[in-house]
């Protein structure tokens, strides 16, 4: 899970250069499961929330739901469909 901890640290500095201090990840549960050691890694405080499913909200909590520049959404949904296509041209390649 390398690409996520990269994902979950630009995400992070990102939001940092925008003058927010990101402390809070509210996470879906397949995020929370494929992710946990990365969240606990950087930090960050991990609410699980059911709806958010493959994708993960990183956020400043004092101004989460007032200003947009203060948190990102991120899914992993695109990383794990890059990965199968990778593993799909292997095999493809290996006949």
């Amino acid at each position: 899970m390398g690409e996520t901890l990269e994902l979950l640290r630009t995400v992070i500095k990102e939001i940092r250069e925008d003058g927010f201090e990101p402390k809070v990840a509210l996470v879906g549960p397949k995020f929370a499961e494929k992710a946990a050691k990365e969240l606990k890694t950087l930090g960050l405080n991990v609410y699980v929330i059911k709806e958010l499913n493959c994708d993960a909200i990183i956020a400043d909590p004092r101004f989460l739901g007032h200003l947009r520049k203060a948190s990102r959404r991120i899914s992993l949904e695109p990383l794990r469909e890059e990965k199968e296509m990778w593993e799909e041209i292997r095999e493809i390649g290996e006949l």
